[in-house]
């Protein structure tokens, strides 16, 4: 393999695995984010809808 084919597939490579990388690190970490955000914040009630404004 010429070093021209080994960065072209390194290039390659990391161009395809830095989004997909992220996206399951994403995943990895947003039930224990939501988790610690529940326990700080606390559950709020179901039927409470403060955030979005009606009307």
């Amino acid at each position: 393999m010429s070093p021209e084919e080994f960065f072209m597939y390194l290039t390659i490579g990391l161009i395809v695995m830095a989004p997909v990388g992220a996206r399951i690190y994403r995943r990895m970490t947003l039930r224990r984010t939501e988790a610690m955000l529940r326990q700080q914040f606390g559950q709020p009630p179901a039927g409470n809808d403060r955030i979005s404004p009606k009307g």
